[in-house]
This record gives C-alpha cells, sequence and structure tokens, in this order.
C-alpha cells in the first residue's frame, strides 16, 4: 500500500500549489519528500529517506501534529516553526492513509504571521500614543471642573497644557495619514528637476524660528564645488528634510548648531542634516528608521518637548518611505555625545 501511496504522492508533488510535501510510513519515518521539504530540512531528498520527523525537521509541534493524526485516523490540522532557527512558520495538514502512513502538507504562513504581528504592534503603539494625551487633556478638564476654573492664572495654564497635547494628537493623525498614504503607494510624486541650494535654503527658512525657540542656530553647509539638480517632488523632499532638521533641533544642546547641506554622491544627490547634539547609541541606529522606534525618552528633556511637540516615532520612519518611493535611500552617521548627520539620497537630475 506504501508503494500505491507512492506513486500517488509523486503525482501530487508534480501538481502541488506551493506548499511542501512528505509521505511517512505507521511509524512516522519519511518515505518519500518532495524536493521543498529536503531544501527546508537542508537535505538531499535522498538523505530523509528512513529518518523520523523529529530528525529530519527538528521540531516537535510537527512530530506532536503527525502521531496525533495517525492515532485518531483522522485529518489533523495545526501550526510549526521549522527551518533554520525555526524561523519559518507552516500550517500543517497531518491526512492518514487507508493502508497505514501520512501525507504531509506544509504551507508556509511566515508573511501571514509576520503581518499579524505588525498589526498588533501597530495597534499597541497607536493606543499607547494616544492615551498619553488623552489622558492629560481628561485630568486637566477635570481638575477644572472641580474649581480650579476659578482661577484665571491656573485656566490659563492648563488651557495651554490641553492646546499642546491637542496640537500633540493632530500631529499624530497627520503623520499616520502621511505614512498611510506613502506606504499605500496612493501619495503620487510630482517630479521635478530641483536646485538642491533652493531645497536647503528653504528647509532652513522654515525650521529657523523653532530653533531659535530652542537656542539652537541653523546655518547652511557650504556648497560642494560641482554642480547638479536633483530629480525628486519638491513637497515630499522638503518634508523629509524638515522632518529630519525637527529630529536635529530636538536633540541638540542650547547654544548647539544644526548643518544643513548637500552633495553629490554617485548618481545620487545626498541631503545632510547634522548636528553636534546627543547622539544615537549605536544599539539604536539600525532600527531609528523604524515606525514608532524611540530611543529612550529620558535623554530628552521636558522643556524640549514642550517646544517642538511630542513625537510619535513617526517622522524618520516618513523619511525611509520618502527616500524609498524615490528610488533613494537613508543613512546616518552618529557618535553619543558627539552628535549626528542624518541623509537623505534622491536621484541626480541627469541632462538630456
Amino acid at each position: 500500500m506504501i508503494n500505491q501511496a507512492a506513486t500517488a504522492f509523486e503525482a501530487l508533488v508534480a501538481r502541488r500549489g506551493g506548499d511542501l510535501l512528505l509521505l511517512v510510513d505507521g511509524s512516522l519515518r519519511i518515505v518519500r519528500a518532495g524536493l521543498e521539504a529536503a531544501e527546508l530540512a537542508e537535505r538531499s531528498a535522498d538523505a530523509l529517506t528512513g529518518m523520523s520527523l523529529i530528525a529530519a525537521f527538528g521540531s516537535a509541534p510537527l512530530d506532536a501534529i503527525a502521531r496525533q493524526a495517525a492515532a485518531a485516523g483522522e485529518v489533523v490540522v495545526g501550526e510549526a516553526d521549522l527551518g533554520h532557527l525555526g524561523e519559518r512558520s507552516f500550517m500543517v495538514d497531518a491526512v492518514p492513509l487507508p493502508g497505514g502512513g501520512l501525507v504531509l502538507s506544509l504551507h508556509d504562513i511566515t508573511a501571514l504571521r509576520r503581518m499579524e504581528r505588525v498589526r498588533r504592534d501597530f495597534v499597541a503603539n497607536i493606543g499607547h500614543e494616544l492615551r498619553t494625551p488623552l489622558t492629560s487633556i481628561k485630568l486637566l478638564a477635570e481638575t477644572l471642573l472641580s474649581g480650579a476654573v476659578d482661577d484665571a492664572e491656573t485656566t490659563r495654564d492648563f488651557a495651554t497644557q490641553i492646546e499642546r497635547e491637542a496640537d500633540h494628537l493632530a500631529q499624530l493623525v497627520d503623520e499616520l495619514f502621511d505614512l498611510s498614504t506613502i506606504e499605500s503607494g496612493q501619495s503620487r510624486l510630482e517630479i521635478e528637476s530641483l536646485d538642491p541650494e533652493e531645497v536647503v535654503a528653504a528647509c532652513v527658512e522654515r525650521i529657523g524660528p523653532v530653533a531659535e525657540r530652542r537656542e539652537v542656530a541653523v546655518r547652511r553647509a557650504p556648497p560642494p564645488a560641482e554642480q547638479a539638480r536633483a530629480l525628486a517632488d519638491p513637497a515630499r523632499l522638503g518634508q523629509a528634510l524638515i522632518n529630519l532638521a525637527h529630529n536635529a533641533v530636538k536633540y541638540s544642546h542650547p547654544g548647539g548648531e544644526v548643518r544643513i547641506g548637500w552633495a553629490v554622491a554617485g548618481s545620487s544627490v545626498r541631503f545632510t542634516v547634522a548636528d553636534d547634539g546627543i547622539g544615537v547609541p549605536v544599539s539604536h541606529q539600525q532600527r531609528i528608521f523604524e515606525r514608532f522606534y524611540k530611543v529612550d525618552r529620558s535623554r530628552v528633556r521636558d522643556r524640549d518637548t514642550e517646544q517642538l511637540g511630542g513625537s510619535a516615532g513617526l517622522g524618520l520612519a516618513i523619511v525611509r518611505h520618502i527616500a524609498e518611493a524615490h528610488g533613494g535611500a537613508v543613512g546616518l552617521m552618529s557618535e553619543e555625545g558627539v552628535g549626528s548627520t542624518f541623509w537623505i539620497e534622491v536621484p541626480v537630475a541627469r541632462s538630456a
């Protein structure tokens, strides 16, 4: 009967829709394995013959699903993590055969599980970011209603705080909308040939008032000797540079300096925003452009947060997506306690 099953198994492998297939006997030892299953086990298909599921894949859940199906004599469905370090997730269908043995069909659901984790993390982060300002607004309102409203100075102070928290909520909504629009591809880029010096000058002008309140100087870095033009959407590129400049001002010390400039880097124009602030620890640099990722909040004083608004950890993620939408890239060079240089690259505008 196993021979007949093996013949049917070969036909099934030939017609598979992307699933990994295994045929095991009544002792749950492998009789035949599809090529994809063999690759997952990092062995040849012939080498897998006669091996137990535990020995072949090192997966107790896979073995347990097969044993349950063999004992019950009915189809059993479950999940198992397989591959190197169990980095891939599979939905496993264990189907008993009339003469003994099983056919195991493994469907890769790694991407699905990853998306579910991203969704859960997203909801958790949004909940946290919304809860903080909403709780503050609620407490301020309750204090006013309990009698503090009769004190004009206290009322003005609380109203200012409520306005600040409302601005933070509005900023969060705007950043979420921007990020969603860019990630979904719904944001159409209006590509133009731009003068990098004009782009830098506009950024310096826009960030100037914010930097002045923080007592941080902002200046244009000396332009390079070579001439070039950038190929980019002026609004989106300006948004990305402003996000980087806000970040630089926020993490600079009073009396510090932020330098905004550009240079040609191969086939790209690289815009840079440098500061002499607190820097980014090496352990955070690989993840700094992920959405909702934040370096330790305690590194920024309350005064900074009041002047520049709260941060939901979306600004640098937006910069990364804007760069990628242009076919460019982002990056940073930073030394803790010395300062940081963030950069974004967009294509050079070539002449005809």
